[in-house]
């Protein structure tokens, strides 16, 4: 219990727009080899780069720019930025851009084309630390969303069949694109600097940061598992399916909450993926902070009218190049040293 509990922890904080959006929302598009898509990106692979983020804070005992900028110095430390920014701003604008867009059009019916702006911005305004008390609740809120899954689960009859364990592991049909994109999720923004941190926090204690970050992984790919079998068994079509499951299986204010709640854990997702970003892009540029949180607007703004296959696309090879620079720093760290006792 004394992992178990605090995996299950930092797994809900893993939960973001890939897990609640691109997940579903991919499942009508390749079929059954979703499930061999997200048991690869999830399971195994983000299981691998999750624990290599927890090994280089357990050994560092740092977190991750500081345990970059001892090892390359200022030069690395703008290789991060930029290695991060690669992945964090496409996903952003699916997260907040495309995804959270069509939520909010969906609750309020603000045109898409102004929704975006709005969530984009407020989600700004919010990681500038404006609203405090609005992204608490947004917090508690967004909570709701696992066990209203769960009764949706229930009540969806279509989900009552178990997954077939020849899905999970049939490679006829899988999607290689959209694994290395759900990696890249994995392993960009906010993601390793947040593992790698819970790594720092368990240094002195055996590496068992390394054990709790694989077993997060494997409760975030467990339950991202859950998602892609409703939706796929669902039978819609939608951009997002998981409100139109709710929609169907909810009465209206329940339905609402659900979408509420689903609103809220994108927000959350967004909030702290904008303040990234605007730090990484003050790195680079040298501007200051809320210079740099308008141009990062402005850059996901304008992702958020690409197609959301092709910066799924984009984002398998950024993500490919943010994997190979946590396994360089990891491999650095092991060959080079710069632990806790130096």
């Amino acid at each position: 219990m004394g992992v178990i509990l605090p995996a299950l922890s930092l797994a809900i904080l893993h939960i973001a727009g890939d897990n609640v959006a691109v997940v579903p929302a991919m499942a009508s598009l390749i079929g059954n080899g979703i499930y061999a898509t997200v048991f690869l990106s999830y399971v195994i692979f983000g299981s691998v780069v999750a624990g290599t983020s927890a090994w280089i804070g357990a050994k560092s005992g740092r977190e991750l720019a500081v345990v970059v900028k001892r090892l390359f110095g200022n030069q690395g430390k703008m290789l991060l930025a930029l290695a991060v920014l690669a992945v964090s701003v496409p996903a952003s604008s699916l997260t907040g851009g495309y995804f959270a867009g069509h939520m909010l059009n969906n609750l309020t019916g603000i045109p898409y084309l102004c929704a975006v702006p709005v969530c984009i911005i407020s989600c700004s305004l919010l990681a500038a630390g404006y609203g405090r008390e609005l992204l608490q609740i947004s917090n508690y809120v967004a909570l709701l969303f696992i066990p209203a899954t769960a009764i949706m689960l229930v009540l969806q009859s279509d989900t009552s069949a178990i997954i077939p364990s020849i899905n999970l592991f049939s490679f006829d049909y899988i999607s290689w694109p959209l694994v290395l994109a759900l990696i890249g999720y994995n392993a960009g923004g906010m993601r390793s600097a947040l593992v790698v941190e819970a790594g720092t926090y368990l240094a002195d204690r055996n590496y068992k940061g390394v054990y709790l970050a694989v077993l997060a992984k494997f409760f975030e790919g467990s339950f991202t598992l859950l998602l892609a079998h409703l939706s796929l068994t669902s039978g819609t079509n939608a951009i997002m399916p998981l409100p139109v499951i709710a929609n169907r299986v909810f009465d209206s204010w329940f339905a609402f909450g659900f979408n509420g709640s689903l609103l809220c854990v994108l927000i959350n997702t967004m909030v702290p993926a904008m303040l990234v970003n605007a730090k990484q892009l003050s790195v680079i540029t040298g501007l200051s902070f809320w210079q740099a949180l308008t141009l990062s607007v402005m850059l996901v703004w304008g992702g958020s009218f690409i197609d959301l296959e092709v910066i799924l696309m984009l984002m398998s090879g950024t993500g490919l190049t943010m994997i190979a620079f946590v396994v360089f720093v990891a491999y650095s760290l092991h060959k080079h040293g710069c632990n806790k006792s130096q």
